[in-house]
């Protein structure tokens, strides 16, 4: 039986990852800087490392005897500033791609969406130019994290690349902030929302096109995992309306929250959140065309329908949903 390294394997997508790979046969080792609590119990089958992708010693040992790794190590910020981000998003993919290149294993590389310009004109595709000097942090950060991994392809390594879109659904033990807004709706918490949107895809279904990738994806090549475009107040409305809640009316122009950005950034350093920073505002100005078609002809990816998505996350929160 071959065996895996999964980076990140503590976190929102590892833990959804995990269970499918030993389902498909694999040995898997998982590594994070902290196991996850007994609430997130990893699947009996896993071997837990505790360690960092930045130690080069630590992830040594965790690579042995491994026949592929798959890095979803990363740290999501919508901050201006923001070192540890920008370490772990940079950092972490050279070095997993260089450790993996030295004893000639597969890698199989998460990036995101936002490694790519989602701001560039027409549909966004596995062609379109990184995320460039004027994109916000975490953006930058996954794009020269990709070009490190592309560095060590170009001397041997085998590499797939996943580009998720916004990632929301279950099964998240911590509550991630989209899937929080997504809650408070449906638990009857009316929050401001801004307009604007976003590409969101169901956790599972990257699971499960990372997991295929693994096998059967193209050496070299990127895929791209989206879902379905919406906007944010679409998504927040959905779950309101299988709670048996009334949808969200209105959502705040852009246009009207653009000039509070600054404010907001230092409001929410204040507040611990980060929802109404540039960044944040940025990404649903954005609201991309994504396309996923080669991951569908190649990995046979297939997302599910939104709505279905949003109804099995509020199962998984036990929130009630009407027929």
């Amino acid at each position: 039986m071959k065996r895996v390294l999964v980076t990140g394997g503590g976190g929102y997508l590892g833990l959804n990852l995990l269970p499918r790979l030993v389902a498909a046969d694999w040995e898997v080792r998982a590594m994070g800087p902290h196991q996850p609590s007994p609430r997130a119990a990893l699947p009996a089958e896993v071997e837990w490392v505790t360690g960092s992708v930045l130690d080069q010693a630590e992830l040594h040992d965790a690579m042995a005897d491994c026949d592929a790794v798959i890095h979803l190590a990363a740290h999501i910020t919508l901050w201006r500033r923001d070192c540890e981000a920008w370490s772990l998003n940079t950092r972490g993919p050279a070095l997993v791609a260089a450790e993996a290149r030295r004893r000639g294993i597969r890698m199989v590389h998460c990036s995101s969406v936002h490694a790519l310009d989602c701001s560039a004109d027409g549909t966004v595709t596995e062609a379109t130019r990184p995320a460039g000097v004027d994109r916000p942090l975490y953006d930058r950060s996954k794009a020269v994290g990709q070009q490190a991994v592309a560095a060590e392809a170009a001397l041997g390594l085998d590499v797939v690349t996943c580009l998720p879109t916004g990632i929301i659904g279950p099964v998240d033990h911590k509550e991630t902030r989209l899937n929080g807004l997504i809650l408070a709706a449906a638990r009857g918490v009316r929050r401001p929302v801004l307009a604007g949107g976003f590409d969101w895809v169901d956790v599972r279904d990257v699971a499960a096109g990372i997991a295929v990738a693994l096998d059967w994806g193209r050496s070299g090549s990127s895929y791209l995992l989206g879902g379905t475009r919406a906007q944010l107040v679409t998504v927040m409305s959905l779950g309101a309306i299988l709670a048996g809640r009334r949808p969200l009316r209105a959502a705040i122009p852009l246009e009207w929250a653009r000039p509070l950005a600054p404010l907001g950034e230092r409001l929410g350093r204040w507040l611990g959140t980060d929802l109404f920073t540039p960044a944040a505002l940025g990404s649903l100005t954005d609201n991309p065309t994504v396309s996923s078609r080669r991951a569908r002809e190649e990995l046979g990816f297939l997302p599910r329908p939104l709505a279905m998505t949003v109804r099995d996350l509020l199962d998984s929160a036990g929130i009630k949903t009407v027929a």
